[in-house]
């Protein structure tokens, strides 16, 4: 009876070697391969088997919910995607494998042959990565198809002294669980053995099945033996292996096809890719796992952790004035009603520390704490300052705000900006400036005028020159005695002739010579070169220094220079004093900032009037000192 019992299961196994192709281990989902790169925008890898170990390859975005902290956030997008598969082979010597059939053709050969038939229907940049296990450990490791089945074909183990054991499946499940060269990827065994005369053989393989269930190996067995060992005790071990690991069992005694790897595999080599939206607003560690909705039923994928650096964007000003000048236009500078700028155009940057470039909601321009200016669409990066309200001097501080899409705000550094208003002069002396060009006009045409007139009257009193002298001609002649009364022409006249050229001469002072001057101030690089610019000469009691063509005797056109900077006064005795008028930038003598008292200048003394630098050189200057030499003994 035990005999026919044997021969109905081993027929049964011989007519369906793939009864247990189908393992049950139950449907899952999990994720892997979780990237924040381009946060906001987070992607994952996502695997989702059906409760026969099917691939569930029908589904869309909509069929899936990723919680991330909890929280429900829809997935944007989904595709597949093809990955290769890691592969190990592991070979378990023993006598069975060398028995050959009536051509004398071992087993062994056989499934070399059926190995040889897959890898030649593997495509030439197949990027599976395959290794060769035996009793004395890796043949080949993580190499190509092509170098592997050489690697295969080489191995010609002394198969009839080889005594198989567990030590080759232990050690193919070390070399399967190798980190994965390519995210996504899945790991599988295929176990060549013949039976085991092991009694214990449950006990003896249940760790490592555990093993392969932890690490997600699918293990394949080709069950390599006699016929009357596909009912032994390690047949049904080796079993419960491919069983519980979602794998595959054949049995093979050489007469038997053996099955197609490319059957075991195809399953192993797509993967899901999701990309969803986050919503989150803090750095560090996070959970996600994903719930999905297949038609056996609703998966979810156990949590996954991830991290990500999220700080919020950084506005920086680029390049801020830090002085604004309000004053007339130049073309028209007595002008009380217009001051120019009117704006002031400011530029920014908004950087993300964290690395992650997202989309701004506003930009926002605060001055003295107050909201001046606003985007809240592109451009963000520019603001035009109103400064028509300001008619005083004062400081003033800027600062910019951002926000991006997750709500994240910062504000930048509050920067002071000196803001200097210039008004023209007013009452009479405005008056005549303001319409100089209009009184030299009429001066002019007055003196045209004049000048017209004095001709009509010169060519009068010519005309009555010509007939005096008719008239002497005619009071020679001495057949007509005509009495002729002499005039002399107006004092008046005479006067004005004599006296008009004194009154131009009056005016034509000569001007002084800049070499008459008692001082100079040389204009010097900042290297202490002498520049081109010609020397400003002090000829004066008092030169005033400034921007303002109307306060300044003499104006240096520099953003450093106050509209009233400084001034020189020559006192009597040849002394020239310098003092500064509160300028913003300052002025240094010799590198010293000078007080309110001022300070006297020396021959060769170095001035700085805000950027500028000047040498103070008097036109006689002193002697210089003979060095004294001072003997030490």
């Amino acid at each position: 009876m035990r005999r026919l019992l044997t021969f109905i299961l081993s027929v049964g196994l011989v007519a369906a070697p793939q009864i247990f192709a189908s393992a049950q281990t139950g449907a899952y989902a999990e994720l892997a391969a979780i990237d924040p790169q381009n946060f906001p925008q987070v992607s994952a890898l996502l695997d989702v088997y059906n409760a026969d170990g099917g691939f569930e390859s029908n589904l869309k975005a909509a069929d899936l919910t990723v919680y991330e902290d909890g929280q429900a956030r829809p997935v944007d997008a989904l595709r597949q995607l093809d990955v290769p598969v890691q592969i190990v082979v592991a070979v378990n010597p023993a006598p069975a494998l060398d028995v050959r059939d009536p051509n004398g053709v071992a087993r062994f050969t056989r499934v070399v042959e059926a190995l040889q038939a897959w890898t030649n229907s593997q495509p030439a940049d197949s990027g599976d990565d395959l290794s060769l296990i035996s009793l004395s450990g890796s043949l080949i490791a993580h190499d190509t198809v092509a170098n592997w089945f050489v690697s295969l074909e080489s191995f010609k183990p002394d198969f009839r002294k080889s005594t198989p054991n567990l030590q080759t499946l232990s050690i193919a499940l070390d070399t399967v669980n190798m980190p994965l060269k390519q995210p996504g990827m899945k790991r599988a065994l295929l176990f060549i053995t013949p039976h085991l005369d092991d009694p214990n053989i449950d006990n003896t393989i249940a760790p490592l099945i555990q093993r392969a269930i932890n690490s997600r190996v699918r293990v394949f067995v080709w069950f390599v033996d006699a016929e009357d060992q596909f009912v032994s005790p390690s047949a049904n071990a080796f079993k419960s292996l491919a069983l519980q690991t979602n794998g595959a069992f054949a049995a093979f005694s050489g007469i038997e096809a053996l099955p197609d790897p490319n059957i075991y595999f195809a399953p192993l080599r797509r993967i899901h890719a999701l990309t969803y939206t986050s919503a989150l607003t803090n750095a560090g560690d996070h959970t996600l796992n994903v719930s999905v909705d297949t038609p056996q039923g609703n998966l979810s994928a156990p949590d996954q952790t991830f991290s990500v650096d999220i700080q919020p964007p950084n506005p920086i000003f680029v390049s801020p004035p830090l002085q604004i000048t309000r004053q007339p236009p130049a073309d028209d500078p007595y002008n009380a009603e217009i001051l120019t700028p009117k704006r002031q155009l400011l530029q920014i940057i908004v950087e993300f520390p964290d690395g992650h470039t997202r989309e701004l909601k506003r930009t926002s321009l605060f001055v003295d704490g107050e909201l001046v200016a606003e985007n809240l669409k592109p451009p963000f990066d520019s603001f035009a300052w109103d400064l028509s309200a300001y008619a005083e001097n004062g400081e003033h501080t800027i600062l910019v705000e951002a926000e991006d899409s997750l709500g994240l705000t910062k504000s930048s550094i509050a920067i002071p900006v000196t803001l200097t208003v210039t008004h023209p002069p007013r009452g009479l002396q405005a008056w005549f400036a303001r319409y100089s060009s209009y009184l030299v006009i009429g001066a002019l045409s007055l003196a045209g005028l004049a000048l017209l007139g004095i001709l009509l009257r010169s060519r009068t009193n010519n005309t009555a020159r010509q007939a005096q002298k008719a008239a002497k001609r005619s009071f020679e002649d001495p057949l007509t005695q005509p009495v002729v009364a002499l005039t002399e022409p107006p004092a008046s006249a005479t006067k004005k002739a004599i006296t008009a050229p004194r009154q131009l001469l009056k005016f034509q002072v000569k001007p002084k010579r800049v070499e008459d001057a008692p001082a100079y101030l040389i204009r010097l690089t900042n290297g202490g070169e002498p520049a081109s610019a010609a020397p400003v000469s002090l000829p004066e009691k008092e030169t005033i220094f400034g921007s303002d063509p109307v306060q300044s005797t003499h104006v240096l056109d520099d953003p450093s220079i106050s509209s009233l900077h400084a001034r020189i006064k020559q006192g009597a005795d040849g002394v020239f004093i310098i003092y500064d008028h509160g300028s913003v930038a300052g002025t240094w003598v010799n590198y010293e900032p000078i007080s309110r008292e001022g300070r006297r200048l020396a021959h060769g003394d170095r001035i700085h009037l805000g950027r500028l630098l000047y040498r103070f050189q008097l036109r006689q200057a002193p002697p210089a000192s003979e060095p004294r030499v001072v003997s030490r003994k």
